[in-house]
């Protein structure tokens, strides 16, 4: 199933050459990330992948180095404007959470924290109805 969804996605955006936000909106939700100049984080999604495509999740982190769950290309430019637009002040790293109807759920200083960001999720009304759905 998530495959299929996956798959699904892959196609509607196929052809597009750059990705935006707005082009996720309804289908996605976003934890954008801008770790301190600092940090190079590496992140390891196998052991959340299952937990990010079931809730619609993808990753941004911006910085130095650019790092995604998705397959999705997203210019230079737009990801500038992105950090310009979401990042705290230089050299304070803080990622948020943008839900799918592209308001911005949560936001926090320091890395991405799972769990939290999980728990979030699944408590908003969007979420309780997909898992309804599921069951």
């Amino acid at each position: 199933m998530i495959w299929f969804i996956s798959l699904i996605m892959a196609i509607s955006f196929e052809g597009k050459e750059n990705v935006t936000l707005d082009d996720l909106r309804w289908k996605n939700r976003i934890v954008l990330y801008f770790p301190s100049p600092d940090q190079n984080p590496k992140f390891e999604f196998d052991a959340i992948e299952e937990k990010l495509n079931e809730r619609k999740i993808i990753f941004l982190s911006i910085g130095d180095v650019f790092t995604t769950n998705s397959k999705l290309v997203f210019t230079r430019d737009y990801l500038q404007v992105l950090q310009e637009k979401y990042s705290t002040e230089k050299g304070q790293g803080n990622w948020l959470l943008i839900g799918l109807d592209g308001g911005v759920k949560e936001t926090k200083m320091g890395e991405p924290d799972w769990d939290f960001i999980f728990k979030t999720i699944d408590s908003m009304p969007m979420r309780q109805s997909e898992i309804r759905k599921i069951n």
